[in-house]
């Protein structure tokens, strides 16, 4: 999947396509979790990292990970990355991993937003399942660059239920609304509830839904999420991106 190029005005968003910028980028600044992580950091030069990371053990079967992470960009920091990494790779575990990102960026200059989840299985009656969401306003005219995408793969995997959800909004211009500590709580259950929905626990005897069925849920996630925002940041529009992989 190609980049979109946003180029940002006050109230006007045009989307190209275009090729990843790139460049070399000092001092990276993270947020990782283990179990549930709030990170609210103002970001002055570098790059702002927010990842979750699941990788269940034979002795600890199921792992979670859930990060819940904002950050105010100034004008010296032009990326932010979002990524949810769930990996299973033994016998009737069960990995999920779920991100919420938000950035502001109060810059002028070229800006890069990357949202990834990836989930990956090896293994018998075992699951893997990321969600990671990243909620992007850009409040200056400057042009920004923002890639969402999602993988999942089963190697060498019977009866494995592996899927990965990446969905990312952004917002140009025309709201200095900061989303509540509520809304995050609500954004976060909704991921929870989405990642447990896209790959059972191989322990809850359920079955992986169809594809069609799982794009409408990821879908109508996304719209729940996006009726959050909107009314949390008082956005009057938000370009929405989502990508959805199942494991084959």
């Amino acid at each position: 999947m190609l980049p979109r190029k946003l180029i940002t005005t006050a109230g006007m968003v045009s989307l190209l396509t275009g090729a990843l910028l790139v460049g070399m980028i000092a001092g990276p600044t993270a947020a990782e979790g283990s179990g549930h992580t709030d990170v609210d950091r103002l970001v002055g030069v570098g790059r702002f990292d927010t990842a979750s990371s699941a990788i269940p053990t034979a002795a600890q079967p199921t792992a979670a990970d859930r990060v819940d992470a904002t950050a105010h960009a100034g004008r010296n920091a032009p990326k932010s990355v979002a990524s949810a990494v769930a990996t299973s790779n033994c016998d009737g575990c069960q990995g999920t991993a779920t991100t919420f990102q938000v950035v502001y960026f109060d810059g002028s200059g070229p800006a890069l937003a990357d949202n990834t989840a990836t989930a990956w299985s090896s293994c018998a009656s075992c699951g893997a399942s990321s969600v990671s969401v990243q909620l992007v306003v850009v409040r200056r005219a400057q042009p920004i660059t923002v890639n969402n995408r999602a993988l999942a793969l089963n190697v060498a995997c019977t009866g494995c239920s592996t899927s990965a959800a990446a969905i990312q909004f952004v917002i140009a211009g025309g709201t200095r609304r900061e989303l509540s500590a509520q809304a995050h709580a609500l954004i976060d259950q909704i991921q929870t509830e989405l990642a447990a929905s896209l790959a059972p626990a191989p322990q809850s005897n359920s079955r992986r839904l169809a594809a069609p069925q799982l794009e409408s849920l990821a879908t109508q996630a996304a719209d729940r999420l996006q009726k959050i925002i909107v009314s949390g940041t008082g956005a009057a529009s938000v370009q929405r991106s989502i990508d959805l992989k199942l494991g084959g």
